[in-house]
């Protein structure tokens, strides 16, 4: 099993297919050192990112949101 955390690209380098080619690197090493699965997550706001995720054939397992303190006293 692999996971993918923490895929950023800087805001000059975007739309390059930079992190898709990250990403697919990864996910071939991987895959040559055993990883049958691979999981992540993404800021469900972060559409740029998930379309990049969704060309490499990943798609929703489930939300998630984070508590907080502040939040449990809103």
């Amino acid at each position: 099993m692999v996971g993918l955390y923490d895929i950023f690209t800087i805001e000059a380098e975007r739309g390059n297919g930079l992190s898709r080619q990250l990403c697919t690197h990864l996910l071939s090493l991987a895959g040559r050192q055993g990883a049958r699965c691979a999981y992540l997550q993404v800021d469900a706001g972060n559409l740029p990112a998930r379309a990049v995720y969704l060309r490499l054939g990943f798609e929703d397992a489930y939300g998630y949101h984070y508590r907080t303190p502040e939040a449990v006293l809103e």
